[in-house]
């Protein structure tokens, strides 16, 4: 049987696991790390804690899956968008790497919507502008440290550079080349026309090959360090959002998946791109070819959770969770009227407002904490439906949802997320989809596999949760009910 490593560069840590081809992860291991804020704005690491990080991983899955490790048939890798590392001419990085948090950016942002470059961008590259992507860091960098801009030959997204130091190349993908706002995400290749518009050398950047293509191999020196065999394939890979969404199962337009983590992200696979002519949602390249990504952002969905944990319950451990999913289901559909928007550090999709803030809106003598618990849920939950509900105003079709993520363990929440979006979900067996996702993109690289129709049997479904009638009418109402708050109250922010 062949195994294939995953590496997933993630914000905070990165992990390591082995898989073998049936879809099941044999070994892992997981790393952490810290961003740098010492100033307002910075958000930054330490590049050599990825490798640091890498090399304690497959060291531990040497250690203890020896005879699978030597196996290896291929390595894929997925990565955090946006954050990216300056090298010099002998390929060393001048500064450390500057995050998709980094918030320094925003004045050039503000610079762009008062000269028209911020709708000629949108119109470039089928995103709009946020603090998030790459070129406004690099902009900043040319104007704050010239030295750095000058000296640099190459700007490599995180997980690129952990491709480098295995391969020795330099390649990017489609879907972390979308993450820059230099690539042009309709036609799938760099845009000359933003680079010329942003003054910014095309050549800093490395040239684009298919997620699923072998960027390089594993080369004597890396194998020395690393333990892994010489030569062998090292699959091009994708950003970890989207490799995970492939590890959920979206193979074709309209499947979709919903996470409840510390944020809420709603994905779908569409057959096209398509410009969000109100900016409300992200559309970036996938790693299938001839198929796109819209994605939507909810800030606090899971945190909210946790908030409210820390500031009812802060003696509590980990189990108030499902003391919370207990007493949750006690309380009816609608929370008997109260209104919950989960905008504790602003909102993103579909709104796009960093003022917003959290409300409870409706609250009665009548209610509980165990209401005030059920309403949040349903508050994130409305917030999800209102991603779902800009894929569906931009053509796509719905037709599948995974639900992933701490909130997907909840029996309560996952109930309401059937109602809310009218939609039978279900769950994953697994509970690392960005492994499987990096495993199939090696088979498919590898030849093992031809096509995402092929992959399907390798994804292992949980359980399926159906909406309740009675509880879905409620939620239509209760729905009209949450946008409308926020439009009569936005201006208060």
């Amino acid at each position: 049987m062949n195994f294939y490593l995953s590496i997933d560069l993630g914000t905070m840590g990165i992990k390591t696991c082995l898989t073998n081809g049936e879809g099941n992860v044999i070994s892992k291991h997981s790393y952490e790390y810290e961003i740098i804020s010492k100033t307002t704005g910075q958000a930054e690491q330490n590049y050599d804690e990825w490798w640091k990080g890498f090399i304690q991983g497959v060291k531990h899955i040497h250690e203890v899956s020896k005879e699978e490790f030597e196996q290896i048939k291929a390595i894929s890798i997925c990565g955090q968008m946006h954050t990216h590392v300056y090298l010099d001419k002998d390929n060393k990085p001048l500064s450390n790497a500057i995050t998709w948090l980094d918030q320094r950016g925003a004045s050039i942002i503000e610079e762009w919507k008062e000269n028209s470059i911020y709708d000629q961008l949108f119109d470039l590259t089928y995103n709009f502008p946020t603090t998030s992507y790459t070129a406004q860091n690099v902009l900043r960098i040319k104007r704050e440290y010239p030295e750095i801009y000058k000296n640099t030959k190459k700007i490599l997204i995180a997980k690129d550079y952990i491709k480098y130091l295995l391969s020795g190349e330099m390649v990017t993908d489609p879907s972390d080349a979308s993450g820059t706002l230099l690539y042009d995400v309709e036609k799938l290749k760099w845009s000359d026309e933003a680079f010329k518009l942003l003054e910014i050398d095309k050549n800093l950047f490395p040239d684009v090959m298919d997620s699923t293509e072998i960027m390089g191999r594993v080369t004597a020196e890396a194998a020395k360090i690393t333990g892994i065999k010489e030569g062998t394939p090292i699959i091009n890979g994708g950003s970890d959002h989207s490799v995970a969404e492939l590890g959920s199962g979206l193979f074709e337009g309209g499947s979709a998946s919903v996470i409840v983590g510390t944020a809420g992200v709603v994905a779908t696979c569409s057959d096209f791109p398509k410009k969000d002519p109100k900016k409300r949602v992200i559309c970036w390249a996938y790693p299938l070819k001839g198929k796109w990504d819209f994605l939507g952002i909810t800030q606090t969905a899971a945190s909210s959770l946790t908030w409210f944990r820390n500031t009812f319950d802060s003696e509590a451990d980990g189990d108030i969770f499902r003391e919370y999913s207990r007493i949750a289901a006690r309380v009816p559909a609608g929370s008997d009227g109260i209104t919950f928007l989960p905008y504790l550090l602003g909102e993103r999709t579909p709104l796009w407002d960093s003022n917003a803030r959290g409300v409870y809106f409706g609250l009665g003598m009548n209610h509980t904490k165990a209401h005030m618990i059920r309403a949040l849920m349903e508050g994130v939950v409305y917030s999800l439906k209102s991603c779902l509900d800009v894929f569906r105003d931009l053509g796509v079709t719905i037709k599948d949802i995974r639900t992933l993520g701490g909130g997907s363990r909840s029996d309560v929440w996952r109930q309401i997320e059937a109602s809310v979006f009218n939609s039978e979900i279900s769950t994953l067996s697994s509970d690392e989809p960005s492994a499987i996702g990096n495993m199939i993109l090696s088979m498919l690289g590898t030849g093992e596999i031809q096509s995402a129709e092929e992959a399907r049997k390798l994804i292992r479904t949980g359980e399926t949760t159906s909406p309740v009638e009675k509880a879905k009418m409620i939620y239509e109402s209760g729905y009209e009910k949450y946008l409308t708050l926020y439009e009569r109250i936005k201006d208060l922010y």
